[in-house]
């Protein structure tokens, strides 16, 4: 059993959000410990994490509180699964090779038509984005 201080760090989610959460959706449902302090089981903070995830991803939260832990570990990876890239092409104009990588780094999942590096006048005579 964990304090809300606890979960409060393992899932990112506030204390005031948590009792929010509690009157509103009666969810999540600590139980008490002998000074009466809310503690949580580790299922409390895994099902508190999906729903933050899924509510970051743009889920209700009254429509996701109420399933059961193994819905919302289902519902999150077709989730992740079904998640593509976004679909407007980015090209990315590098003025350095040296920083190609780096960029390409940084774009992460992205869909990238097109990445050019640009060291001259040659090189931006030589652009065609059509």
């Amino acid at each position: 059993m964990f304090p809300i201080n606890v979960v409060e760090k393992e899932t990112n989610i506030s204390k005031y959000l948590l009792r929010m959460w509690e009157r509103r959706y009666s969810f999540p449902r600590p139980e008490r410990d002998q000074k009466g302090e809310r503690v949580y089981t580790s299922d409390d903070i895994e099902k508190l994490k999906l729903v933050k995830k899924l509510m970051e991803e743009g889920y209700r939260p009254s429509k996701i509180i109420d399933q059961a832990l193994p819905e919302l570990r289902e519902l999150s990876k077709s989730f992740a699964a079904n998640k593509t890239a976004p679909e407007a092409d980015i090209v990315v104009l590098v003025t350095s090779s040296d920083l190609e990588e780096d960029v390409i780094r940084a774009l992460g999942n992205h869909q990238v038509r097109k990445i050019i590096v640009i060291n001259g006048q040659d090189d931006i005579q030589k652009l065609n984005l059509h």
